[in-house]
């Protein structure tokens, strides 16, 4: 189990990561727009 964890994790964090950055993209183009 503790392997599933620590390989989930760090691709977790990052698609989390990416989650923030695309929606802060997404509300800042439709602000300009």
């Amino acid at each position: 189990v503790s392997s599933v964890v620590s390989a989930t994790a760090p691709l977790f964090m990052v698609v989390m990561f990416f989650q923030k950055q695309i929606i802060s993209g997404l509300t800042t183009g439709a602000v300009k727009g």
